[in-house]
C-alpha cells in the first residue's frame, strides 16, 4: 500500500548539520557551515539544514521546507536576484542542483569536480560565478526555455595560487573580484576588454575571507562631485577615482583599494602620489574617457561616464592601497570568519570566531554596532537588502539569529539540541511538541509554525531518554541521570523531581490516562519505579525483568501496564 505522505517541515535544527563531513573532512559543515541568504524582498531567509533547505518567513513568523533534498549535506546556496526565480545548491561532495525556487522543482543536476567554497549570482542575474579550486568559473544563467543545455560555461578565470575562498561582482556585473588562501585578490573583467590586464592585489598576510566592491554609482557620484568642484588639490586627487573595493583577511585586516587613471595620476601633485601606497602591477598607456579643464560641462561628462561600464572604465587604471584598518589588536585570540557587505548602504558586517560581530560604515571604518551573540563561532553572516536585519549562523551550536541593529532586538533566535534529539511527544491538543536531547534539555515547539518557542531551564545532568505529557500543562522527562522531572508549562519551571531508592538510569517512561501515575523503567537494575505525580512519592517497585526495560505503555481503558525487556514483555 502506497501513502501520499509529503514532508511538511523540518523541526529541530534551524541551521547547520550535526555531523556533516565531505571528502577528507575538508568542507565540514560543523566547522565552517553553509551560507544563509535573504530573498530579494528581504522578508525571508534561506537556511540549509542537513541536505534540505528551510525558508523562514520573518514577517509572519513561520517556516517551511523546500520539497527537495541534496545527496549530502549542503555546502553552498545562491538565489537569483530581483525575481528569486532560480536557486542553485551545491553539497559537500560537489553535486549541484538547479531548482525552480517558487515551485520547488529540480530542473537539472550536475557535478563540479573540485570543491566549491563560494557561489554568487551577478547583480543583473545573467551569470553566476563559482569558486572552482584555484579558479573561478562563470556560468550563464539558464533561461526559462533552455532545455537541452541548462548549464553553459562562459569562461574560467585563473591567476590565484591558492584555493578561492571569496568572490564578488561589481554593481554593473562587468568586473569580477576574487580572493584566496594565497593572501591575494584578483580583478578580472567578465568579458574581453581591449588593453586590459588582470590585476593582482597583495598586502595581506593571512587568507582572505571577504572581498567587496563598492557601489559603482556611488563612485561615479563622488567623482562627478569633484569634477564640478573648485579644483583644489584635494578635489583634483579625488576626481581620479575610478573604482573602489575592500579586502578582509582572517587576521582582522581590511584594506581599501582604489583604481585611478594612470595618466591623471602622473599629472597629479606629489601629495596625491604619496597617498597611493602599495601599488600592484603595471598599466598600459592611458585611455582618457573623461576630458577635463574648460572643456565639456560636468553634466556632459556625467552622461559620458554613465555610457561606459566599469570594465572599460578600469582599463589602464592603477590599483593601490589607500588605507588599512585593523578590527582587533590580538589576532591570536579571535579571527575573522565571515563578512557581508551592503553596497547600497556602505555597511560591512564582520563575524568573529569568538561569537562577536561588528557593523562598520565604509570607507571611514567607523564602528556603528558591536555585540557578542554566543561563545560559538559565527560561521556565516548576511545582511538583508534594506540593511535593517543581520542574520548569523553558528554551525557548532546549529543556531540561527536575526538581529535588528537599529532597535537592538532579536527578530529571530532559533537553536536545536546541541548533541542531537533523542525523544519527542505530542501534547494532547496536538499544538505543542516536546523534545528531549542528548544535552539534557527539553524544548517546546509550535507544530503549526515549526519554531521552538521555549527551552525549559536545564535540570537534567545527562541525556533525556523519554518525554511524556501528563496533561496539556505538565510535561514529564526521564533521563540517564536517574531522575524523572515534571515541568510546568505555565511558568516553565521544574516543580517536581522523582527519584529512585537506589541509583539507576531510566530508559523509558509512561503516564497513565488520568495523569496521576508515572512509571519509569531502568537499565540496571532491571526494574520499574512507580510514583504519584501529585505527591512525588515512590509508591511501588516492579521487579522480575531479565534485561533493561526499553519501553513502557499503559492500557488506554483498563489502566494495565506493559513493559518490554529483551525479547519479552510483561503485563501488570
Amino acid at each position: 500500500m502506497k501513502f501520499n505522505y509529503k514532508l511538511h517541515r523540518l523541526c529541530g535544527a534551524a541551521y547547520g548539520t550535526p555531523a556533516a563531513t565531505g571528502a577528507n573532512n575538508i568542507l565540514s559543515s560543523t566547522t565552517k557551515g553553509s551560507n544563509i541568504i535573504f530573498t530579494s524582498d528581504g522578508n525571508s531567509i534561506l537556511s540549509p539544514v542537513g541536505n534540505r533547505i528551510q525558508i523562514l518567513d520573518l514577517l509572519h513568523h513561520n517556516c517551511r521546507t523546500l520539497p527537495i533534498e541534496a545527496r549530502s549535506n549542503i555546502r553552498r546556496i545562491a538565489l537569483s536576484p530581483n525575481d528569486d526565480r532560480l536557486l542553485i545548491v551545491v553539497d559537500v561532495n560537489h553535486y549541484g542542483m538547479l531548482i525552480n525556487y517558487h515551485r520547488g522543482v529540480i530542473l537539472h543536476r550536475f557535478k563540479f569536480k573540485r570543491p566549491v567554497r563560494e557561489m554568487k549570482f551577478s547583480p543583473n542575474g545573467s551569470k553566476f560565478a563559482v569558486s572552482y579550486g584555484k579558479f573561478v568559473q562563470v556560468w550563464l544563467t539558464p533561461g526559462i526555455r533552455r532545455e537541452f543545455a541548462p548549464m553553459v560555461l562562459h569562461r574560467k578565470y585563473t591567476g590565484l595560487v591558492g584555493d578561492v575562498t571569496t568572490l564578488d561582482w561589481s554593481s554593473d556585473s562587468s568586473v569580477l573580484l576574487a580572493g584566496g588562501k594565497d593572501c591575494q585578490a584578483r580583478v578580472w573583467t567578465v568579458d574581453t576588454v581591449k588593453d586590459y590586464e588582470p590585476w593582482t592585489l597583495v598586502g595581506h598576510k593571512k587568507p582572505l575571507v571577504g572581498v567587496h566592491f563598492e557601489d559603482y554609482n556611488k563612485t561615479l557620484a563622488e567623482r562627478d562631485q569633484f569634477f564640478g568642484g573648485s579644483g583644489n588639490t584635494g578635489s583634483s586627487l579625488a576626481g581620479k577615482l575610478v573604482a573602489r573595493c575592500y579586502t578582509v583577511s582572517e587576521d582582522g585586516v581590511i584594506c581599501t583599494r582604489e583604481c585611478r587613471k594612470e595618466e591623471e595620476e602622473k599629472d597629479g601633485d606629489a601629495s596625491g602620489e604619496d597617498k597611493m601606497d602599495g601599488l600592484e602591477g603595471l598599466g598600459n598607456s592611458a585611455v582618457d574617457f573623461f576630458s577635463g579643464g574648460g572643456g565639456p560641462s560636468s553634466a556632459a561628462k556625467q552622461s559620458a561616464a554613465s555610457s561606459i561600464d566599469q570594465a572599460h572604465d578600469i582599463v589602464n587604471g592603477r590599483w593601490g592601497t589607500t588605507s588599512r584598518h585593523y578590527f582587533n589588536a590580538n589576532s591570536s585570540t579571535q579571527t575573522v570568519v565571515s563578512t557581508s557587505y551592503s553596497p547600497e548602504h556602505s555597511l560591512l558586517v564582520v563575524g568573529f570566531s569568538t561569537g562577536l560581530f561588528g557593523l562598520y560604515e565604509l570607507p571611514s571604518m567607523s564602528n556603528i554596532h558591536t555585540l557578542s551573540l554566543s561563545h560559538s563561532t559565527i560561521g556565516t553572516v548576511s545582511i538583508n537588502p534594506s540593511a535593517e536585519w543581520l542574520a548569523f549562523g553558528c554551525p557548532k551550536t546549529q543556531q540561527l539569529l536575526v538581529w535588528e541593529w537599529r532597535s537592538e532586538t532579536y527578530i529571530l533566535k532559533q537553536s536545536g539540541h546541541a548533541y542531537g534529539m533523542r525523544c519527542l511527544a505530542y501534547s494532547p491538543d496536538g499544538i505543542v511538541v516536546a523534545t528531549g536531547g542528548e544535552d539534557g534539555t527539553v524544548k517546546l515547539w509550535n507544530s503549526q509554525s515549526g519554531f521552538c518557542y521555549v527551552t525549559l531551564p536545564k535540570s537534567h545532568t545527562a541525556a533525556i531518554t523519554s518525554v511524556q505529557f501528563a496533561n496539556p500543562t505538565v510535561v514529564l522527562s526521564a533521563s540517564l541521570d536517574g531522575t524523572v522531572r515534571a515541568h510546568d508549562l505555565h511558568r516553565y519551571r521544574n516543580f517536581k523531581t522523582y527519584t529512585s531508592d537506589i541509583p539507576c538510569q531510566f530508559l523509558s517512561m509512561a503516564v497513565d490516562k488520568s495523569g496521576e501515575v508515572v512509571c519509569a523503567g531502568s537499565a540496571e537494575p532491571f526494574r520499574i519505579c512507580v510514583w504519584s505525580v501529585q505527591t512525588g512519592k515512590l509508591t511501588d517497585v516492579l521487579t522480575g525483568h531479565s534485561g533493561p526495560v526499553s519501553s513502557l505503555a499503559f492500557h488506554p481503558v483498563r489502566g494495565s501496564l506493559v513493559s518490554v525487556h529483551n525479547a519479552n514483555f510483561c503485563v501488570y
